[in-house]
């Protein structure tokens, strides 16, 4: 009898540790002065919020994210593949920080990649 892989979710912690790591990332993130001045004037424990939700559904957790589509959500924000991978560094560093695998960083960092494109509005042109 085989079991079932363990998700990314669970093996990080789930729903309890998705939302410390956000937690963390966003402490980062807003003490970046390159990423801070996107969330001036937002509700960032809201930000927060859906960010868990995201995330978890994202790592293969047991929640869907209710949230508006990535692309609307970061339309003419500004953001760039520069600001992407600075908040990716941010979610590496709060990661590592709770002891994380490299494999496993790798693992949920190549999946929130996947969205790059949604957040910052460019085209991969190369496939």
């Amino acid at each position: 009898m085989s079991e079932e892989p363990e998700t990314l979710f669970e093996s990080l912690g789930g729903a309890t540790a998705v939302a410390e790591v956000i937690d963390e990332m966003y402490a980062r993130v807003i003490a970046d002065k390159e990423l801070a001045h996107f969330f001036q004037g937002s509700d960032v424990d809201r930000i927060k919020r859906m960010q868990v939700e995201f995330v978890s559904a994202m790592i293969d957790g047991p929640v869907k994210y209710s949230g508006a589509e990535l692309t609307d959500i970061h339309r003419g924000r500004g953001i760039e593949r520069r600001h992407f991978s600075l908040f990716c560094g941010h979610m590496l560093d709060a990661l590592a920080s709770r002891g994380v695998s490299p494999v496993m960083i790798d693992q949920i960092l190549g999946r929130l990649a996947m969205y790059s494109d949604k957040v910052t509005g460019a085209t991969n042109v190369d496939g």
